[in-house]
Formats: C-alpha cells, sequence, structure tokens
C-alpha cells in the first residue's frame, strides 16, 4: 500500500526533497502558498527544527492577524543560528 492511500492524500511529485517539503509546510501554515521559494530559501539556510518551532509559534498567536503571520515570522527568522556548512 502506497503511503498517499493511508493518508488519504495524492503525494505531490514536485516536492522531491526535504527542504521542498519544509517550505511547503510552513508556507501553508502561514497562509502564503504563493511565496513558497521564499519559504525554500529559509529552508535552505536554517534548521529544520528551529523552523517548525518558529512557525508553531507564529501560529499559536492569538493577537497577530493572520494576514501579518509571515510578516512576523520572516522577521523573526533572522534570530535563528543558521546551519553549519561542512566543506
Amino acid at each position: 500500500m502506497r503511503l498517499g492511500g493511508v493518508i488519504g492524500r495524492k503525494p505531490n511529485k514536485k516536492l522531491h526533497s526535504k527542504e521542498h517539503l519544509l517550505a511547503d509546510d510552513l508556507s501553508r501554515m502561514m497562509a502564503e502558498p504563493k511565496r513558497f521559494a521564499s519559504y525554500l530559501g529559509i529552508a535552505k539556510l536554517y534548521n529544520e527544527d528551529d523552523l517548525r518551532a518558529l512557525a508553531k509559534r507564529v501560529t499559536g498567536k492569538k493577537d497577530l492577524p493572520l494576514e501579518s503571520r509571515g510578516k512576523y515570522f520572516f522577521a523573526a527568522v533572522k534570530t535563528l543560528p543558521k546551519k553549519i556548512k561542512w566543506k
């Protein structure tokens, strides 16, 4: 049985890496699916755990309007440490 059949959704063939999946999740959480490329850029620069924790914190803010989530998220991302690149 395929994973799509278990969950009830068809797998998206355009999301082919871990960063693509993260960017898709973040853009949907922030209600900005058209800014997928921006979220993909930060998904490549920052750790997944840090980004998911920040997104959870942003979506949990009740006093923050839905249309301001993305701006708040991108402002707060600057405080996170970047990934360590091994050469």
